[in-house]
């Protein structure tokens, strides 16, 4: 039970320091995130005529509209609803990829805090007692406490203070008094040349900061990729969902052809040609949604599995389509603000910053030791406690050095140091040359995505023209059943790819606005 409610203290204890440390370490580094923002420069757009069924979002800001981007139906669904933003919020909670991650930041927190607590007093205390016997011989008890405490110093030094009390009893025949012992003493290190200054002391702690800094980017970044990714999901499914719909509309069309068909054969006003193709037809209609509809179920499984649920759970996707707005940015203003927003870019730049410390220290490895040791003390013994004060003193002053006779691992560590430094920050120039050719290559491939909704939404409106003038054709014998069936099949696709280009497009913006940096993602996994 002891055990158990110790474990429990410490658990809790670790929970409270490290929520601490990445409250703290969350707040330094991404507090003012939102008031350093550079926003890309946004070009006038011609006022735009948004097909029935498309959103009316801020194209610079999809904040503006629901992040789930669909509304509920009016007739209860028969799983649970599920729109954009609860199944972030699902994913958030319960997702094993996000989970571990998270994780991984709050062990993070563990190492800092271990880092910091090792550059603070460090205290040990420690208590014996023996029983000393040899045959022959005098058998004693012994009893004694050590306590010390050190501090590593902003010089490089290290300063220890240590203090201790020990007692003998012994016993058996020809046992004499019993002797008591104290003592107490302060001792000094400090380096002079190689390993002196609070660089060199403190450089696992500032390596340790930074990586904290870095661990707290990559979780944020994280953060916005996997919210991009449910979205992409979540709208894929949606669809699919729709192009169920148009498969099941298309089967029951096809069927009321294959009945029309058949009827009129009965009456001699069509061949049985005709009713061959309409039932071939039927049987294509109904191959492409049972294909459909597999699709489907196993895309909602796999959703599941992305939300942390049990695939038995019954959802219900909330009917609905991404918003579409034509966005259109400034392309070098959206080179800028990529290059001053970008989490990662921020990081890489620090880390060339490492690189030249380490640098620093190489060069500092490369001095002499010369070391300098103080040390202070008192000592006492008596056969009485009240007697054994420490009142006896002594004292040592010492300068060690070591001649530099073999430096050679030492120079190739510099040697390392400075190529590392030139491989950082050629690194860094081609990570920020290849941002600029990703920004300018989002930018066409939305504007290319945007051509190509147009384009389809001008094919839907031919497909419907056709398919309602092939009617009437096909209802005065100037079309064949063949042609009907084709001009109807023609408005199904051309209506599954406009709702695959808004997906695409709406992922891409907002791949877009990630790459600029400026999107945020709200604790919920909802971004603003």
């Amino acid at each position: 039970m002891l055990t158990a409610c110790a474990a429990a203290t410490y658990t809790a204890s670790a929970n409270r320091e490290v929520d601490a440390v990445l409250t703290e370490a969350t707040a330094r580094t991404l507090g003012s995130r939102e008031t350093d923002l550079l926003r890309p420069e946004t070009l006038p757009l011609p006022t735009p005529t948004p097909a029935a069924g498309t959103g009316t979002a801020d194209p610079a800001n999809p904040a503006a509209a629901d992040p789930a981007g669909a509304t509920a139906t009016t007739t209860p669904p028969p799983g649970e609803p599920f729109d954009l933003r609860r199944a972030l919020a699902t994913a958030v909670q319960h997702n094993r990829d996000f989970l571990s991650r998270r994780e991984g930041l709050y062990q993070s927190g563990l190492s800092i805090a271990l880092t910091r607590f090792q550059f603070g007093p460090q205290f040990r205390a420690a208590v014996n007692y023996l029983w000393p016997q040899s045959e022959g011989g005098i058998g004693s008890h012994q009893a004694g406490t050590d306590w010390s405490v050190s501090q590593i110093l902003p010089t490089g030094g290290t300063v220890a203070l240590s203090t201790g009390v020990s007692g003998d009893w012994p016993f058996g025949p020809g046992s004499g008094d019993p002797t008591y012992g104290t003592g107490a003493s302060i001792t000094l290190n400090q380096p002079l040349l190689a390993g002196a200054g609070a660089a060199v002391a403190y450089e696992p702690l500032t390596a340790a900061e930074r990586n904290l800094t870095y661990s707290v980017r990559d979780f944020e970044l994280f953060r916005q990729e996997f919210t991009i990714r449910i979205a992409r999901q979540f709208f894929e499914l949606a669809s699919q969902k729709k192009t169920l719909a148009n498969e099941d509309a298309n089967y029951d069309s096809a069927v009321f052809d294959r009945r029309r068909a058949e009827a009129l054969v009965q009456v001699g006003r069509d061949s049985e040609q005709t009713v061959f193709l309409a039932r071939r037809r039927e049987i294509e209609a109904k191959d492409q949604l049972i294909n459909a509809r597999a699709s489907y179920e196993r895309a909602i499984d796999d959703f599941k599995v992305q939300l942390g649920l049990p695939t038995t759970t019954s959802i219900e996707l909330v009917d609905g389509e991404p918003p579409y707005e034509p966005v259109r940015f400034e392309v070098s203003s959206a080179v800028a603000a990529a290059r001053h927003n970008r989490l990662d870019l921020i990081t890489q730049r620090q880390q060339v910053q490492d690189t030249e410390r380490q640098l620093r220290l190489a060069e500092n490895a490369l001095l002499p030791d010369l070391s300098l040791t103080a040390s202070f003390g008192t000592a006492g013994a008596g056969n009485d406690l009240g007697h054994a004060p420490p009142d006896e003193w002594n004292s040592s002053v010492g300068l060690s050095f070591e001649v530099p006779l073999q430096r050679k691992s030492q120079r190739n560590a510099f040697r390392n140091a400075e190529i590392a430094l030139d491989q950082a920050r050629r690194a860094m120039q081609l990570r920020e040359e290849q941002v600029e050719l990703d920004i300018k290559d989002s930018v066409r491939r939305l504007r290319s995505a945007e051509e190509r909704i147009a384009l389809q939404e001008d094919q839907i409106l031919q497909e419907q023209r056709a398919v309602t003038v092939t009617e009437i054709r096909y209802e005065t014998g100037d079309v064949t059943n063949r042609e009907l069936l084709e001009a109807r099949q023609a408005l199904v696709n051309a209506r599954n790819a406009l709702i695959r280009l808004k997906v695409e497009h709406f992922i891409a913006r907002l791949d877009l606005l990630k790459d600029m940096g400026v999107f945020f993602v709200d604790a919920e996994g909802s971004w603003r």
